[in-house]
Order: structure tokens, then sequence, then C-alpha cells
């Protein structure tokens, strides 16, 4: 499973988190900045241009801003509920060292 790096020090506004995470799958730029939108585009695929598997790797997750640290928590929450489903997607957090 290759790993998809996302690094959290930068992320100060919700759209950081969007915008990390679509760069490392390739979306489109149309796509939709909801976690319907992303639940699709991970699990029905066609969309972004890295498919699963993978594992969102979250580096520096205790840099994140305050005002983006709930997102961030129920973007994990999301990926985990995925890979539970039976999607081959994982998540890991990392702190900065």
């Amino acid at each position: 499973m290759k790993d998809l790096i996302l690094d959290g020090a930068g992320w100060t506004k919700r759209d950081d988190l969007y915008d990390d995470f679509f760069r490392a799958v390739g979306a489109p730029q149309w796509h939709g900045r909801n976690f319907n939108a992303l639940k699709d585009s991970i699990v029905n695929g066609s969309i972004n241009a890295i498919e699963t598997p993978y594992t969102v790797v979250i580096r520096n997750y205790d840099r994140i801003g305050p005002g983006v640290k709930q997102i961030a928590s129920d973007f994990v929450d999301l990926i985990q509920k995925i890979r539970d489903s039976g999607s081959p997607v994982d998540v890991r957090i990392e702190c900065s060292k």
C-alpha cells in the first residue's frame, strides 16, 4: 500500500486540509469540498489520479492549527470508517519529532 503524505504543520484553515489531500490524490479542480464527495471519490474511484489502495499519512498532526483540529479529527474518522467498510485505504497520524 503506497503512502500519501500530508503535512498538517501548515494547516490553519479548513481548505488547507482539502488542498493537501487533493494534491496528494491528484483530484480534479471541480472535486467537492465535503466528506460525502471525499467518500465517493475514495470508495467509488474514477475521479482522482491516485486510486486506492493507499495510506493517508498526516505528518505534524500535533502542529495543526486550532481552527482545523476538529475537521482533521473528523477526516481521520472518515478514513477509518471507509477502511472498516472494506475499502483498501488507511490513515496514520504522526506527530512532530
